[in-house]
């Protein structure tokens, strides 16, 4: 969804608009609040149901460990999630590779690594702004773009209906429960016994 689209379903719901066209004046005060409510609602739909996965590629070619401010690497790094890196091999397939940490804004490369590597992070959601164009497409799942509309007009209708606007934060949170990622990483197939214990 673009964020045209977005403030145009807000606007629905806060009875500001129909088929495209704003039904009132009144909606002047909706629309300086709205990318506030956005920058809110993007943020929990980030932090807790659907985070914004990005990589960044790093090539070792020196033995040892070392460390790599990630503001270097990934200017919207926001936090690790989980935890997830690949070895691109000679032949182009990547390949799970471990021993990596993130610590006090840095990647820790582990001494085994040499190559280049795939790591992958939670971005930090986008601001938006009065000024974001209307064509700009949200970078998130269409799940979380859908509803966050619920979150926008919740906000925004406090003053004039708390009642409705209680109902569609309700109604914001019972979709937001049941999002659930697409992709959530590599998972083994194959466990092993730590304490000969099986």
């Amino acid at each position: 969804m673009t964020w045209g689209e977005v403030k145009q379903a807000a606007l629905q719901k806060l009875f500001a608009a129909r088929d495209g066209v704003s039904t009132t004046q009144a909606n002047r005060e909706y629309m300086e609040g709205m990318s506030q409510a956005a920058n809110e609602g993007l943020a929990l739909l980030c932090a807790e149901n659907l985070p914004l996965r990005r990589c960044f590629t790093v090539t070792v070619e020196a033995a040892g460990p070392r460390t790599v401010p990630l503001a270097d690497l990934a200017a919207d790094f926001w936090r690790a999630g989980e935890p997830e890196a690949y070895r691109r091999r000679e032949d182009g397939r990547l390949v799970p590779a471990g021993g990596f940490a993130f610590a006090a804004g840095r990647l820790l490369i582990p001494e085994s690594w040499r190559g280049e590597y795939e790591v992958w992070y939670d971005a930090a959601p986008p601001r938006l702004t009065d000024a974001t164009p209307d064509s700009e497409e949200l970078p998130v799942e269409q799940q979380a773009a859908v509803i966050l509309p619920l979150y926008m007009a919740s906000q925004l209708y406090k003053d004039d209906d708390s009642a409705l606007a209680t109902a569609y934060r309700n109604e914001f949170e019972a979709a937001r429960a049941a999002l659930r990622p697409v992709n959530s990483g590599v998972r083994a197939e194959s466990w092993a016994s730590l304490n000969g214990w099986a």
